[in-house]
């Protein structure tokens, strides 16, 4: 691909990335939202599926890093996942779904 096309490509993923995040920060339906930014249903939902398509592809491109654990007597054992600048640490009672959850945006 051309490294302009790939470049806008970027750019309007991006751009679209803040209009889905404005629009889920409003607290209004998507129908109501698009009404009032004069931007059709069909065309909100194209742009969210290639903002996910987008996430989804920067997701596989991460490798699978072994990990170990720091000591096997703690008291307080929490799950530790690190991917690029985002760290989280779990502790054990966390809810299964939630961690599902979790995982899935990571």
């Amino acid at each position: 691909m051309n490294e302009i096309v790939k470049v806008r490509n970027e750019v309007r993923v991006r751009q679209w990335a803040e209009m889905i995040r404005c629009r889920n920060e409003s607290g209004l339906s998507v129908s109501d939202w698009c009404e009032q930014n004069g931007i059709k249903p069909k065309t909100y939902y194209y742009r969210l599926k290639r903002v996910r398509q987008a996430l989804c592809s920067e997701t596989e491109q991460h490798d699978i890093v072994p990990v170990q654990s720091i000591s096997k007597h703690c008291e307080d054992t929490h799950i530790r996942l690190s991917v690029g600048n985002v760290k989280v640490e779990i502790p054990d009672n966390f809810n299964a779904d939630t961690l599902m959850r979790l995982l899935g945006v990571l």
